[in-house]
């Protein structure tokens, strides 16, 4: 009996791990840096969160692009998610995720551009003909699922453990 348990207990846990890892969810952000003709907009900041199938990203090849599942920017004081955005997509280089490629007409005024490419991520904003061009860091969000997938998967691991002290 022992055994069956602990083979359910590797099959629930390589199950949670392989749902774990199915979503890929990201962080990017950055501070604006535009030139002296709009000194009001300094220092502003863009927060972008998104996210991408993690089996579609694994099919793309090492150099590609992916759709994004998920886009929300927060920009000037607004919110554009990803129904707002023009060719938003996740870009790959050499295997590793280089960031969003998106576009947004008419964001504060202005055009906003996600760009990802040459193995690094920016933005672009343009404002009566003032441009801004900055570049942004991506990190990677654990998203709430796979924690309580994981500690689901650890509780499988201890019980079974425990189980098998009290068998003895």
């Amino acid at each position: 009996m022992n055994f069956n348990l602990k083979t359910l207990a590797l099959a629930a846990a390589l199950a949670l791990a392989s749902q774990a890892a199915s979503a890929a969810s990201f962080n990017f952000s950055g501070v604006v840096d535009f030139s002296a003709a709009t000194p009001s907009l300094i220092g502003q900041t863009i927060e972008v969160q998104f996210s991408f199938d993690d089996a579609a990203a694994a099919l793309v090849g090492p150099d590609g692009t992916v759709a994004l599942q998920s886009l929300q920017v927060s920009f000037l004081g607004q919110t554009y998610f990803l129904p707002q955005a023009v060719d938003a997509y996740a870009q790959f280089e050499g295997g590793l995720l280089v960031g969003p490629n998106a576009g947004f007409a008419n964001v504060s005024g202005g055009d906003l551009q996600l760009q990802s490419f040459f193995g690094s991520s920016g933005f672009a904003y343009s404002l009566n003909g003032a441009d801004s061009v900055g570049e942004l860091s991506v990190s990677a969000v654990p998203e709430p699922s796979s924690w309580a997938l994981g500690l689901a998967g650890l509780g499988l691991v201890c019980g079974v453990a425990r189980r098998r002290r009290q068998a003895r």
